[in-house]
């Protein structure tokens, strides 16, 4: 009779520590390689994304000024992504219209500014005269925060910053279609 107590034992224990580990779901999913038509470094957006079955890209506004792209995997909403002509200064700036930012890590003196979940970034030349001289910036927020790894977003931020400097829409400072 003691074996089978060692083993009922032993087989609750293990029952019990299962629980206690992190459990991902698997993605069944291609992580995009393009947000609102930005090049997007797919290894350093993956770390962000939940798993699931589906993900979709939906741009979700548009104006001359600016454009936003929302990426839902299944029913979630864990990424949006944004990029807008404005006349602010700097990124601080254009940061300070965001009322919930807690961004507490900055690089290449403050072109960037990020936390562990959202990143913004100031793009290098990207001018448009036909909106007053207006610089482009782009925006990562997670609106999960399943992830949270501030030197991932600022990889994030950087990379897709460096890439949007490379659209025809900062080469020619074109306003986005409406």
């Amino acid at each position: 009779m003691r074996p089978v107590v060692g083993v009922s034992a032993a087989a609750a224990l293990l029952v019990g520590l299962s629980g206690c580990g992190e459990h991902k779901e698997k993605r069944e999913y291609a992580v995009p390689r393009s947000l609102c038509g930005v090049p997007v470094d797919s290894e350093t957006l993956a770390p962000f994304l939940p798993g699931g079955r589906n993900l979709t890209v939906k741009q979700t506004m548009s104006s001359m000024w600016g454009i936003s792209c929302e990426v839902r995997v299944d029913s979630r909403f864990p990424v949006q992504t944004s990029l807008w002509w404005t006349n602010q200064i700097n990124t601080y700036a254009y940061v300070g219209r965001q009322n919930n930012s807690k961004l507490d890590h900055r690089a290449d003196n403050g072109r960037f500014l990020y936390s562990g979940w959202e990143g913004f970034g100031e793009t290098r030349n990207c001018t448009s005269k036909k909106l007053l001289g207006a610089h482009l910036f782009t925006a990562f927020q997670m609106e999960t925060a399943d992830h949270q790894d501030p030197d991932a977003m600022r990889k994030l931020i950087t990379a897709y910053t460096n890439a949007a400097e490379k659209t025809d829409i900062c080469k020619e400072g074109k306003p986005f279609p409406q």
